[in-house]
């Protein structure tokens, strides 16, 4: 049998009945072989529970994982407001899941409750390559649960995914395991058995004006930037009162603007930072941290710099297992990059089929940050969270 994957995509507006297509369609792919386990995201425009009710009259017993999103990735392309069903099945792949709840509470304990969970259910002597988890990206620091993973599974250790996101952007994300569906939480799920990893991860955003020092920060608030209210840096940059901000929202300002910090290494990779809401003091508080004394910068793109990121992160991947069968992809694609994109949102996606091969199945969705490896010459094998990129992986025989 070896691998097989099944993709279903629907956008009927009943809840039950798109979990029901999307499901069904992807189990004739796998030829009704017996699946190892379901991989969805469904859009909030939908009812949750009602949707995994219809995934469920298809498919009974099969671990679920997955999150929340405004759209799927698939070998179709870019679909919003749907629901995406995936289906492994496979005689040398397993898989394990965990789930980590309060991220809101304490953000690296969740981290590392998901992963010991995982852990703790695979045989012993198995081969444990991939670690892939969807968190709340709004609730709590994103860069803690990945270090809540890492000190179960060790820094290196592959680990992809991203945080859920919301129709509103910056609204209440979902988190599924089984039949249950969680906020506030981060699954995991350990992928073990005989393979080759490829991962590419890139940012299409550069900087503009000169870096600003972060002079006053607190896990993920920064206080003060050039000892100044931090918010002061988008006042004067962008013309606009602290009262004009706070009414717009500093989430629309921020996911087209972020700000990034450029890594120890001067390469053109940079860990960018989305702010999520914006204190009456002026402090910005964001979905991961950036540390106090770093410099920082507003950030920009376009759509040429987000398709020739995806074409980089592509050929990152792919340049790990050349001359290797590639069995499937998974590909988490930022927010950002979406509502930059928009009609245009298929290219990326085309992009990355061109490069590692039109018939490779490919399974995601568009997340609020990314898990990945965003240089791996330079950081030694470390896998990090980043806002504002593109996360591929390969998984080949």
């Amino acid at each position: 049998m070896a691998t097989l994957i099944g993709t279903g995509i629907s956008t009927k507006l009943d809840s039950f009945a798109a979990g029901k297509e999307a499901a069904l369609s992807a189990y004739y792919q796998i030829e009704k072989n017996y699946p190892d386990i379901l991989i969805i995201f469904i859009s909030t425009i939908y009812n949750q529970h009602e949707t995994i009710k219809g995934i469920r009259s298809i498919i009974r017993d099969t671990p679920i994982i997955g999150c929340s999103s405004i759209g799927s990735i698939s070998s179709y392309g870019s679909h919003q407001d749907s629901v995406a069903v995936f289906i492994i099945s496979s005689d040398s792949i397993s898989f394990f899941c965990g789930i980590g709840d309060k991220i809101s509470a304490n953000s690296r304990l969740a981290g590392s409750k998901a992963a010991i969970k995982a852990f703790g259910s695979i045989k012993k002597h198995a081969p444990k390559q991939a670690y892939m988890m969807f968190s709340d990206s709004v609730s709590g620091n994103s860069a803690d649960i990945l270090r809540g993973a890492q000190e179960i599974l060790g820094t290196c250790f592959p680990i992809i995914g991203g945080g859920a996101c919301n129709k509103s952007y910056s609204s209440k994300t979902y988190q599924y395991a089984d039949n249950e569906v969680y906020a506030d939480s981060v699954t995991g799920v350990i992928i073990s058995g005989t393979m080759l990893l490829g991962v590419g991860q890139s940012s299409a955003w550069q900087p503009i004006g000169k870096p600003h020092k972060i002079t006053k920060a607190k896990f993920n608030v920064i206080k003060e930037i050039d000892k100044r209210p931090a918010v002061r840096m988008y006042e004067e940059y962008f013309e606009k009162s602290f009262e004009e901000i706070k009414n717009d929202g500093i989430f629309k300002l921020g996911i087209n603007y972020p700000l990034g910090v450029r890594q120890i290494d001067k390469n053109r990779e940079y860990i960018t930072r989305v702010p999520l809401m914006l204190e009456y003091n002026g402090s910005l508080v964001l979905n991961a941290d950036i540390r106090e004394e770093e410099y920082v910068s507003l950030m920009i793109s376009d759509k040429e710099l987000i398709l020739e990121s995806a074409k980089n992160a592509a050929e990152k991947a792919l340049s790990y297992i050349k001359n290797t069968k590639i069995k499937f992809a998974t590909i988490f694609s930022d927010i950002s990059r979406f509502l930059l994109l928009r009609n245009d949102a298929y290219k990326e996606i085309d992009i990355v089929r061109e490069i590692i091969g039109r018939e490779i199945p490919i399974l995601g969705c568009y997340t609020l940050g990314e898990y990945g490896l965003l240089n791996a010459a330079e950081s030694a094998g470390q896998y990090c969270f980043n806002n504002h990129s593109i996360s591929i992986t390969l998984f080949s025989e």
